[in-house]
């Protein structure tokens, strides 16, 4: 009896050991991987776009003749233009080169009478600059800053009272200045982002003597400066 009772025990202890090897074998879970941080890095193009706020101001030195007067205008209009930069990337953090030119519109001001004119554009402006920020995610925050350029239009011209020309001061070039702003770029595919930026610009201030006039202007000077804010949006495709 007792014999038959192990070899019973021996028997489903065999049967056991057979359902256990046909089990599949525990499979371990795979290690976690975190999603790769999307890349800012490479080179890009894009356009802009946005509102331009122009402040002229002209601090004079004229004669009695003359007769100009300390002048502070502004005007807001618009602007367009193109933009190229490249970025490198490490970690969070994106720092690159870019440069842009926009044509400005809508900003000229002026003020005056037919015996003084005074008027106060600029034409274009364009800047190099360098860029730095964290990318969290899909979304860059940034500082900018560097160099600017842009072609001024300010003048003053005086007549007399028979309409003939008293004396005139123009200030018609490319002028040298800097430029700062902030703003966010929001990464929408891999190769096409989208921002919205704030930026300052400031172009100097030139001093321009009296010329086509006669001896009533001898020595009279005028400093002109020109700033500009702009509110800008635009789009970039980067490689």
């Amino acid at each position: 009896m007792k014999k038959f009772h192990l070899v019973t025990l021996f028997v489903l202890a065999l049967s056991a050991a057979s359902h256990a090897a046909d089990l599949p074998l525990p499979v371990k879970a795979p290690a976690y991987a975190p999603p790769p941080l999307l890349s800012w890095e490479g080179s890009y193009v894009g356009i802009l776009g946005g509102v331009a706020n122009h402040r002229a101001n002209l601090d004079p030195n004229c004669t009695t003749n003359i007769g100009c007067e300390t002048t502070e205008l502004t005007r807001t209009g618009g602007t367009i233009g193109a933009l190229l930069g490249h970025n490198w990337q490490q970690g969070n953090f994106v720092y690159g080169l870019e440069g842009d030119w926009t044509w400005l519109g809508g900003i000229k001001t002026s003020t005056g009478n037919t015996e003084i004119l005074q008027s106060f554009d600029v034409r274009w402006v364009g800047t190099l600059r360098g860029r730095a920020g964290l990318a969290l995610d899909a979304t860059l925050v940034y500082l900018t800053g560097g160099l600017a350029f842009g072609r001024v239009d300010n003048s003053i011209i005086a007549h007399v009272d028979d309409g003939g020309l008293t004396g005139s001061f123009l200030d018609d070039k490319t002028r040298l200045g800097w430029t700062a702003g902030v703003g966010v770029e929001h990464m929408f595919d891999p190769h096409w982002t989208l921002r919205g930026e704030w930026r300052y610009v400031d172009l100097g201030t030139h001093t321009a003597q009296c010329v086509n006039g006669n001896d009533v202007c001898a020595g009279a000077h005028v400093e002109f400066s020109n700033t500009l804010m702009l509110g800008l949006v635009g789009i970039a495709y980067k490689f």
